[in-house]
């Protein structure tokens, strides 16, 4: 038996909502009702179409909600639709190891409906959830980069793994061995980003987890060395000497990070593009800059930058990924919205004429600079009179992180509108109600009554 892997899943079993700090329980309740909202807007997709027509067919025992599909089924194909849609419009948070909510909750509701858990509960085992996953990357050099699988699947299906266990309150081996059943379930490639597929690698982790989990305490057994053995899930995904099995263990809970990490999104598109969109944003709004003001925008970005996939865009979920069409889109008309990211709007002849007043300068590999992925995004306004302005905005300092809070209005304002996409008015307002306290509701069946909606 693995001392690694036996440690992760003791952890697991005895951490417990009451060592928890407030503040991550906090954060935590925020993020369940931003993806919520997030999860009925990514219903209404034409990717999350597909996955809710797909889930009809399937059928399977109708003991979890589809969000915002209007029908129930099996926990498992819950989660992986629910996920989907989720990280359908790449409007979901960021933080501790790639997109942790659209994995997370999809994963806590689909077992907390079937067992009947409270709000509680599902905060608890998301938090549990989150701090494996996290704790896995940072003792890790992982770079889905460098490496080609995407984070949030790699880490995603152990931390939903993690969570399950805990919410069907598995016992240490039955935890341990959901962990190493997990491990054998694939991750999702780099590739697919700027495609229908990413959103369905969160959605794959999600189901992952949850049957994991079952199949762990129906009595499946896996290896126990998932994790300490040179053929086991540590060694295939970071490689040789890029991991540590002790530093795996050694910072779980102690301190718990979610509540200084999860990111929240105010533009609907890749994270990597925030840093540059709040600078630009802010320079625009404080000169009064318009675009027949502007000769040309430079912008720097790391030679590893995932916004830097599709230089050209084609398709709407192919501009989620490029900087230089959220630039274009910045100067042309303002903050990015849902609507910019169709495949009619990248082909608008306005934006193919701003496209060519960006210019991107790459920090190469071996530049003095080039620290890593979250260096600020230096982006500089050249107007037409001469005149330049600068900025540079730490990623700690993008608004929607816990460092430069959003505030209650963002948040909201955000969910109202996601979230009238897929649901009536009134709806919305009774959902907005419930959700934001979700850790006050006693049957998180009652909640997700509220959610389901018709399948509209």
């Amino acid at each position: 038996m693995g001392k690694t892997e036996e440690r992760i899943a003791r952890w697991i079993v005895e951490t417990s909502l009451e060592t928890i700090p407030p503040d991550a329980v906090r954060v935590v309740e925020e993020a369940i009702f931003d993806q919520i909202g997030v999860t009925l807007a990514g219903a209404a997709q034409p990717v999350g179409k597909i996955i809710l027509d797909y889930g009809r067919e399937a059928g399977g025992t109708p003991e979890a909600s589809v969000i915002g599909g209007g029908y129930k089924t099996s926990p498992a194909l819950a989660a992986l639709i629910n996920g989907t849609c989720g990280h359908a419009l790449d409007y979901d948070d960021v933080g501790g190891w790639g997109h942790p909510t659209t994995v997370l909750l999809p994963t806590t509701l689909a077992i907390g409906e079937k067992i009947g858990a409270s709000g509680r509960d599902i905060i608890e085992a998301y938090i549990i959830g989150f701090e494996v996953g996290y704790a896995l990357n940072r003792s890790s050099r992982y770079n889905q980069m460098v490496r080609g699988f995407h984070s949030t699947a790699v880490f995603g299906g152990m931390a939903a793994a993690a969570a399950a266990s805990k919410l069907l309150r598995l016992n240490p081996q039955q935890t341990m061995m959901a962990l190493g059943i997990v491990a054998s379930m694939g991750a999702g490639i780099v590739q697919n980003f700027g495609t229908m597929v990413k959103p369905l690698h969160a959605g794959l982790a999600a189901r992952n987890g949850v049957m994991a989990a079952q199949l762990a305490q129906k009595g499946m057994v896996a290896s126990s060395q998932f994790l300490e053995s040179r053929a086991g899930w540590a060694h295939a995904y970071f490689g040789e000497d890029a991991y540590d099995t002790e530093a795996m263990v050694r910072g779980l809970g102690n301190p718990f990070h979610v509540q200084e990490l999860i990111a929240y999104k105010k533009y609907p598109c890749c994270y990597g593009n925030h840093s540059m969109l709040d600078g630009l944003l802010s320079i625009l709004k404080e000169h009064n800059i318009r675009y027949e003001d502007i000769a040309g925008v430079d912008v720097e970005q790391s030679y590893l930058s995932v916004v830097m996939l599709y230089d050209r865009p084609a398709t709407g979920l192919e501009g989620k990924f490029s900087v230089r069409y959220n630039t274009a889109l910045a100067i042309r008309e303002g903050a990015p919205r849902i609507e910019h990211f169709t495949d009619e709007k990248v082909k608008d002849p306005a934006l193919q004429e701003a496209m060519e007043k960006v210019h991107i300068h790459v920090r190469p590999k071996w530049a003095p600079t080039t620290g890593g992925l979250r260096e600020p995004t230096a982006v500089t306004v050249r107007l037409k009179d001469g005149r330049t302005f600068s900025k540079a905005v730490p990623w700690e300092q993008i608004v929607a992180t816990q460092q430069n809070p959003w505030g209650e209005e963002g948040l909201r304002g955000k969910f109202m509108f996601n979230a009238s996409l897929s649901l009536p008015k009134e709806r919305v307002a009774q959902a907005a109600q419930v959700w934001r306290h979700i850790g006050q509701v006693g049957d998180i069946r009652t909640a997700l009554d509220l959610v389901r909606g018709d399948g509209r």
